[in-house]
């Protein structure tokens, strides 16, 4: 549990790092599209990286756990899960319209920090496989 709580936070505070490096030292306007197929975008504040970052991280953390208490194969089904999530997470920020090429690398850095941090760690602090379950 306890490696997942420091990857729960090393996710978090990564993103905000990014966050800060892009809009405070690289003056990147940081914005996301305002939903699929949309041509307008708002602004991507800080406390929204945070708390997004905290969201995903703890219903990853979540599903692992349910999958852990059905199945003896929860690492590899979990991984499984979330380098999809990962993937699908992607097609905003790489093919959302009005985005500027800085913002499309932020927000891809962004996803792809939280996967990075959590798919290793939770895996790491997972149960082992143990085969089906009987």
């Amino acid at each position: 549990m306890r490696v997942r709580a420091l990857a729960v936070a090393g996710a978090v505070l990564a993103d905000a790092l990014i966050w800060l490096v892009a809009h405070s030292a690289l003056g990147i306007d940081l914005r996301i599209p305002d939903g699929p197929g949309s041509t307008t975008t708002s602004e991507l504040l800080l406390p929204a990286v945070i708390i997004g970052s905290a969201v995903v991280s703890l219903l990853g953390w979540g599903l692992l756990v349910l999958l852990e208490r059905l199945t003896g194969r929860a690492p590899v089904l979990w991984t499984g899960a979330a380098s999809l999530v990962l993937a699908l997470s992607l097609f905003a920020p790489l093919f959302g319209a009005g985005l500027t090429t800085g913002n499309r690398i932020t927000l891809v850095l962004l996803h792809l920090t939280v996967g990075a941090v959590l798919i290793p760690a939770f895996r790491r602090g997972s149960v082992p496989d143990r085969g089906p379950v009987p």
